[in-house]
């Protein structure tokens, strides 16, 4: 990153989340497209669908629970993830886990301010969960092996 001259910018950690989480996704993914019934996608053929109308009308609506599924698990994963934002983030870029961290000083552990912020930190990530709860169960059990 500090070839490239992103150390301490936001796309920094926007390049390393998405390195670290996209193969996680797309193998929870595989799993799940291949459990779809490929009849829809052959009896869409023979009604005259594009390869296009096929994958946009018939396989993304049926894999929607496990694109939520997907976004969700790697939204998580880079919301909690430490490492890489210790390393790669500035002043102005940290992540909460980051920000967390600096209630640790000389002195000791800040209690109050660290569970504070904890308690703010897991809100955002309790309501989408909330939101998306249907899809989010929905999509990990179909996309299992059976």
């Amino acid at each position: 990153m500090r070839l490239f001259g992103l150390s301490g910018t936001l796309w920094a950690l926007v390049l390393s989340y998405l390195a670290f989480a996209l193969p996680f996704m797309a193998w929870l993914l595989l799993g799940f497209f291949q459990n779809l019934p490929r009849e829809l996608e052959e009896a869409a053929y023979v009604d005259g669908a594009t390869p296009f109308q096929v994958f946009f009308r018939v396989v993304l609506p049926l894999a929607t629970p496990g694109l939520f599924a997907a976004g969700i698990l790697g939204f998580l994963l880079s919301w909690n993830e430490f490492l890489f934002a210790l390393l790669l983030s500035g002043r102005d870029t940290q992540t909460v886990p980051v920000a967390l961290s600096t209630f640790v000083t000389q002195r000791g552990v800040l209690f109050a301010q660290v569970a504070a912020g904890v308690v703010l930190s897991v809100l955002p990530v309790a309501l989408l969960a909330r939101m998306v709860d249907r899809y989010l169960v929905e999509g990990l059990t179909l996309g299992a092996v059976k």
